[in-house]
């Protein structure tokens, strides 16, 4: 797999600077274009017709993971359960990143889409879970629809797991998942196969992660 490409999206909600940042430094590091998207939501009414308002904030920071990519990550997705855990029993909570190239802002509005998803509790949150048509929604047209997640590839200096708990040790373990995404004939080939499966094929195609048009692999 590899990054390159071009493409254009609309820009996502107003700047932001209420967002916890914690886990990001790596990333915040390496550039001085930081930028937090606020996007608000509300729960589905519940049995009494009541409603929660909550939000996802998304980083974006021009620069990472090389000249002419943007990195974009959420901060908000922790505070949506998962309905996974550890072999222990703790819950586990995730947030999402991707990657693309620098004025392609569609992405920003794709990861929302992710944490979309989890708060109808339409993913299930693992490594090789499918997303189906996320960047459709977005972007109708694209050959890639679809977002697989993955453990990051693309940033060492990126923290992927955190077992502090937060501020008193007790909260949910912390990950963050790689949204990558694919065609609807490689969804089909993680399907039947298996991510395993999936990513080799993407690796021998030298696949573009950051083109939402590159030619299928499947």
């Amino acid at each position: 797999m590899s990054a390159g490409g071009n493409g254009t999206g609309p820009v996502g909600p107003a700047p932001d600077d209420r967002a916890d940042l914690t886990g990001l430094e790596g990333l915040l590091a390496a550039t001085k274009s930081v930028r937090v998207l606020r996007y608000p939501h509300e729960t589905e009414p519940d049995e009494e017709g009541q409603t929660t308002e909550w939000h996802c904030d998304v980083v974006v920071v021009d620069g990472v993971p090389a000249a002419g990519f943007t990195t974009y990550a959420t901060v908000g997705a922790r505070v949506l359960p998962t309905n996974v855990s550890t072999p222990e029993g703790r819950e586990i909570r995730t947030e999402f990143v991707t990657v693309g190239r620098t004025g392609h802002r569609a992405m920003a509005d794709v990861l929302d889409a992710c944490a979309l998803a989890v708060a109808t509790g339409s993913i299930h949150v693992q490594p090789g879970a499918p997303i189906p048509n996320a960047v459709g929604l977005i972007e109708p047209g694209r050959r890639c629809e679809h977002l697989v997640l993955a453990p990051p590839f693309l940033w060492p200096d990126l923290q992927v797991v955190d077992e502090t708990g937060g501020p008193d040790g007790t909260g949910p373990l912390l990950t963050r998942l790689q949204a990558v995404p694919i065609t609807t004939a490689e969804m089909k080939l993680l399907a039947t196969d298996g991510s395993d499966a999936l990513f080799g094929a993407l690796d021998a195609g030298g696949a573009d992660v950051t083109d939402p048009d590159r030619p299928s692999v499947a």
